[in-house]
């Protein structure tokens, strides 16, 4: 079963994501802050990691950095951003850029 965790310090969001994803059969977890995503990833081995990149405590390449050196390392990260200004294809770390909100459609997809 694939682990996938959400990042994001929208709570509803968050929560409503992961809710989502168990009803669909994944192994779901949140993080709300930059400092807790890194803590989950270096504790768990995610397979996903949808990662809102405007974070209150960190940037949020900064933190998909940081996990790329966790337990999480070989994890697809989903950079989740509300502004295509964010969007930086040439960043190595992120596998996948999504601008929000993240659709239903787009959700199933990215969790196959």
């Amino acid at each position: 079963m694939k682990k996938i965790l959400f990042v994001d310090d929208s709570r509803d969001t968050a929560n409503a994501l992961r809710d989502i994803a168990c009803g669909l059969g994944r192994f779901s977890a949140v993080a709300y802050t930059g400092a807790s995503a890194v803590d989950a990833a270096a504790s768990e081995a995610f397979d996903v990691i949808f990662l809102d990149l405007m974070l209150p405590d960190a940037d949020g390449l900064d933190v998909c950095l940081d996990i790329r050196r966790g337990g999480s390392k070989s994890a697809r990260i989903v950079a989740l951003t509300g502004s295509n200004e964010l969007i930086d294809k040439s960043q190595p770390c992120v596998d996948e850029w999504v601008l929000k909100p993240l659709h239903m459609d787009q959700l199933e997809r990215l969790l196959r």
